[in-house]
């Protein structure tokens, strides 16, 4: 497709200029296409309104690009080339962010990702998340910008994607050091890098370097600095090599290369060699001709510090000079104010005292005022990010939240009434359970009265046993111990474990120790529910022998129906109903 851009932009670029000449320079190179479209088809219409996009973009025309991105998205539609409709999709994302339509992109990027999801475009689909995220991060939206970017993180891990996870990284890399956290920063920056670098797209792999690259420099970590340029010169030098051999333009790569030479030759300076850094600059000031004007910024910052270290201050000095005067054109405010303490500093360097403290006295004002700004700046994000604001919404939107409004209503509604239904018959069943469990106890009481009259020779020895014990728990209230075992009661018996155990499983339908201990401690919990409604529930389980409130109140739900909460509000709704 690269090729075919090219060709069709010759083709297209030479019939506008015959339509210039015959017109006599009325018809612009847009008209020109727009005039050859009906002519075209298929991959070559896509190309021509391609190339009325990028024109748009040149123009800096946002609305006339925006409908160019438009009519792409419906021819490739129109030919189902899901690749094309992909790539239009995301250019129109892109038009979004380079016109600071923040607004707008937050509203359209949840439609493109599902389309993205979709069709299983997962480069597409990260990226064009990420855009929000650089966005937030341009807008100073720092926190809102690391929640986003986290979720990106969390999805590419759920999903398995090696890309999602790179660029994710590389974004939480960029918004940590805004923030300037540098142990996170550069965390990430090396997880976006060991995921990018097996990622055919080099783009984000080399900003990683190139951000990476920055903390280490602002940490002063010069060793690992030096490291890392030459891993990265090398990844552009690979990149490079790739792009000849497939007949691309190179030129790309000029400016990462620039960016590349200055900081390799920043981490030449800071460890003494000077010389492999003077031959640095001048290769990244080759590539600075032609280029912005804060190209030529940031090549000065390095050229004064390299003719500071070598004590050619008035070189130095002119390379401030420069760079105030170009960072007063630009209306750049950090940047100017970076500019000036650097040259101070080199005034210092200098011996030139009361310059530099003059300098100082203008500069630490300016400093502050800006530091301020940007800490309320932080502090008003923050604000913002928990409280719910007040969204005005267009018109032709309202209709929509208002049918969303009555739905959440009804279902609030719905809800509602399911939950009083609920309750009410919850409550009803615990009523009958309560009366059933009281006429179960009596049952029970009366069982065991009657068999306390069965004379001691009728009983077999387990059933003695059995008696034994019972009349023991009942007069000592053993089972209020949590830590009670099975010898300890057998040696109140007079009898072995194994007798006890025996015992207690013949005459109970085979009930095991803990389970018979246990019944007599939920009959205990049970009661005082009932007879102390004052007592917390926490220390009715831990009087009944209960060691933790989670086994009580599992016990007693599976044995009564029911929570002790629930049994104790029954009966003493209960107890209010048989006063009245």
């Amino acid at each position: 497709m690269h090729y075919r851009r090219i060709y069709l932009t010759i083709f297209l670029f030479s019939v506008s200029v015959s339509l210039l000449h015959a017109g006599k320079g009325k018809i612009s190179p847009s008209d020109s296409i727009r005039r050859l479209l009906p002519h075209l088809s298929g991959l070559q219409k896509l190309d021509a309104l391609s190339n009325l996009g990028e024109m748009a973009l040149n123009q800096d025309d946002s609305i006339y690009e925006l409908r160019c991105w438009d009519e792409y998205i419906a021819e490739a539609r129109r030919q189902q080339n899901i690749k094309e409709e992909s790539f239009a999709r995301k250019s129109k994302l892109v038009c979004y962010y380079n016109y600071d339509m923040c607004n707008v992109l937050e509203v359209a990027l949840p439609g493109e990702l599902k389309f993205f999801e979709k069709h299983q475009l997962w480069n597409d689909y990260y990226s064009s998340w990420c855009l929000l995220v650089d966005m937030y991060v341009f807008l100073n939206k720092f926190q809102t910008a690391l929640r986003e970017v986290k979720k990106v993180y969390a999805d590419a891990r759920v999903r398995g994607s090696r890309y999602g996870l790179g660029v994710a990284s590389y974004g939480m890399g960029t918004v940590y050091q805004h923030l300037q956290n540098t142990d996170e920063s550069s965390k990430s920056y090396e997880k976006a890098i060991l995921y990018l670098s097996k990622e055919e797209d080099a783009t984000n792999l080399l900003y990683a370097y190139s951000g990476y690259s920055e903390v280490l420099n602002g940490v002063g970590d010069y060793k690992r600095l030096n490291a890392i340029t030459a891993d990265w010169k090398s990844v552009i030098d690979r990149y490079k090599h790739k792009y000849q051999k497939e007949g691309k333009d190179i030129s790309s790569l000029n400016s990462i290369y620039r960016y590349c030479y200055l900081t390799m030759s920043t981490g030449a300076m800071e460890t003494g060699h000077l010389d492999s850094a003077g031959q640095l600059l001048q290769e990244a000031e080759k590539l600075t001709e032609g280029c912005p004007p804060i190209a030529r910024v940031t090549l000065l910052r390095e050229k004064g510090r390299y003719y500071e270290l070598r004590k050619e201050y008035d070189k130095a000095l002119a390379c401030s000079d420069e760079r105030i005067r170009l960072d007063l054109s630009m209306k750049n405010d950090l940047g100017l104010l970076d500019a000036r303490q650097q040259r101070a500093r080199f005034l210092m360097s200098a011996g030139r005292m009361a310059e530099a403290a003059l300098l100082y006295q203008k500069i630490l004002p300016e400093r502050d005022s800006l530091l301020t700004a940007q800490t309320a700046e932080q502090l008003n994000e923050l604000n913002t990010l928990y409280k719910v604001d007040e969204l005005t919404f267009e018109k032709k939107l309202a209709t929509n939240y208002l049918y969303a409004a009555i739905v959440c209503i009804a279902f609030l509604l719905t809800t509602i009434v399911i939950y009083f239904v609920y309750t009410h018959r919850l409550r009803r069943k615990n009523r009958i359970l309560y009366d059933t469990i009281l006429q179960s106890q009596r049952i029970e009481d009366n069982l065991y009265n009657s068999s306390e009259q069965i004379p001691e020779e009728q009983l077999s020895s387990e059933e003695l046993l059995y008696r034994k014990l019972g009349k023991l728990m009942q007069e000592e209230k053993l089972f209020k111990d949590s830590l009670i075992k099975r010898e300890d009661l057998a040696v109140k018996l007079g009898t072995n474990r194994t007798y006890l155990v025996d015992a207690i499983k013949q005459c109970t339908d085979g009930l095991t120790f803990m389970e018979y201990l246990n019944r007599f401690r939920l009959r205990h919990a049970a009661t005082l529910l009932s007879e102390d409604q004052d007592r917390p529930i926490n220390e009715i389980g831990d009087v009944s022998g209960f060691n933790s409130r989670s086994t009580f109140n599992r016990l007693f739900r599976e044995f009564y129906g029911m929570s002790p909460s629930e049994y104790k509000a029954i009966s003493k709704e209960k107890k209010l109903s048989n006063h009245y």
